[in-house]
């Protein structure tokens, strides 16, 4: 059996990712910072990937075959900026070290939103604003230096249907609460369904493909449309608690990916929300 480590196994794709890799026959290790509760799947371990050294006694340990980096948010708390520049450079050290096959998530906040697409040999230009931007623009440039066989993804908005995700909760807790949600239909990006990104990404790890690739869903959209999709297949009016917004104008307006490069790489579908929503309530 393959044994697979992944970093941020506690967060928005980590639960849906290590649930597939188990089920698809691999021996997953699920790494976390802070959150035990939130690991889904795998052997839970502690790990903080500020810490080279503990790093690589974890690696050394479990010697996993391949390891999928998506630990760090633009929602962590403190130093998150510090933290995925560490994290990024630790991971391909190790990784090139040991020969083991890595691949790391990335972001379309590299990108400023100035172009109406974006391919993966579009060099990275992160808005001045975006800390998490630079961060991910940096640890990208860190990653291919360190190891040029690594898969660097960069992915864009990642939505569930499960209560916890993280562009369903604030939705849900403003509709508890009686507040009316103001979302905007001026910022236009890519999001994809954590369960098909989870897909896509395993396929990936069992190939050599190196550098970037861009995994988001087909369909361009509008944080409304996003947002009002996932109310209605939860059973939500999204009528009654949704207002229509422009976004504040530091925001990037239009964050487009290719998929173009994808889809001759992998056979996995990358799906529109409807699709998703259609696979989502049959099971």
């Amino acid at each position: 059996m393959n044994k697979l480590l992944v970093t941020g196994a506690s967060g928005t794709l980590g639960g849906p990712l290590t649930e597939r890799a188990t089920a698809d026959g691999w021996e997953v290790w699920s790494a976390y910072y802070s959150r035990p509760d939130r690991i889904r799947a795998g052997h839970p371990i502690q790990l903080d990937l500020r810490d080279a050294e503990a790093l690589r006694r974890v690696v050394a340990e479990i010697e996993p075959s391949a390891i999928i980096h998506c630990a760090i948010t633009e929602r962590s708390q403190g130093d998150y900026d510090t933290a995925i520049r560490l994290a990024g450079q630790h991971v391909a050290e190790v990784a090139a070290e040991m020969g083991i096959r890595l691949v790391a998530l990335s972001t379309d906040l590299v990108f400023d939103g100035t172009r109406d697409v974006y391919t993966e040999d579009t060099p990275p230009q992160p808005s001045a604003n975006s800390r998490y931007g630079e961060a991910k623009a940096d640890a990208e440039r860190s990653i291919r230096a360190t190891a040029p066989k690594a898969a660097i993804v960069r992915t864009s908005l990642i939505y569930d249907f499960d209560p916890l995700n993280a562009q369903v909760a604030w939705m849900i807790a403003a509709i508890q609460c009686g507040e009316t949600m103001r979302l905007f239909t001026d910022q236009i990006r890519c999001p994809i369904w954590a369960v098909n990104l989870a897909e896509a990404l395993l396929e990936l790890v069992e190939t050599d493909y190196g550098g970037c690739l861009n995994l988001v869903g087909p369909e361009p959209l509008s944080r409304y449309d996003l947002g009002t999709a996932l109310l209605a297949a939860l059973g939500y009016d999204p009528a009654k608690h949704v207002v229509a917004a422009a976004a504040p104008d530091s925001a990037p307006r239009k964050l487009v990916l290719s998929i173009e490069r994808a889809r001759e790489v992998l056979g996995t579908p990358l799906l529109t929300i409807r699709e998703a929503c259609e696979i989502w309530e049959k099971h």
